[in-house]
């Protein structure tokens, strides 16, 4: 079992709406997230850290531990509609590699996406006691020390995040196209 974390909070501002209600092909990027999560972990618990979690993403997870049971938990943002692929290969790499502290794609650039990826609750938690307030600081900031297992991602799968308006409609195009 693995509690996922779905990151629903942001405003949205460079979008211009709420993240989470956006639709895309008729379904809203927070069911969207819903249900990748179910595709790739059928025995997930899943909880939506919305406005009700404030100060950004490292302040939403190190809040949003307290309502984590299992060994390992799975962080994923709710503007990633196309993360199921990835999501796969870093199950996968979990699997092959239990030791580390955490599982990270990594993009063909070499840009890791900390917010779609599966940390070990205990070293998250350690990590997030190293500091006393986390609002405003960046999720980087709260796991970059962790003991990562990069998790290679090809250009064939989407790391695509929705931030702007043109990231939506680039979305919403491989959404009619794929």
């Amino acid at each position: 079992m693995t509690d996922w974390l779905i990151l629903a909070g942001g405003s949205g501002s460079r979008l211009g709406q709420d993240k989470a209600a956006t639709p895309i092909d008729g379904r809203t990027l927070l069911d969207r997230a819903r249900a990748t999560i179910d595709s790739v972990d059928e025995t997930a618990t899943i909880h939506v850290l919305d406005q009700a979690y404030p100060g950004g993403p490292a302040a939403a997870v190190v809040a949003g531990l307290a309502r984590c049971e299992s060994a390992h938990v799975g962080v994923l943002a709710v503007d990633m509609p196309f993360a199921a692929d990835t999501l796969v290969h870093v199950r996968s790499a979990l699997v092959k590699q239990p030791s580390a502290d955490a599982w990270v794609p990594v993009d063909s650039s070499g840009r890791r996406q900390w917010l779609c990826a599966v940390y070990r609750s205990l070293a998250l938690a350690t990590a997030a006691d190293s500091v006393d307030e986390w609002a405003g600081r960046s999720f980087a900031s709260l796991v970059a020390q962790l003991a990562c297992v990069d998790v290679p991602i090809d250009d064939s799968i989407s790391l695509l995040d929705i931030d702007t308006p043109d990231d939506l409609r680039r979305a919403r195009e491989r959404t009619n196209n794929g």
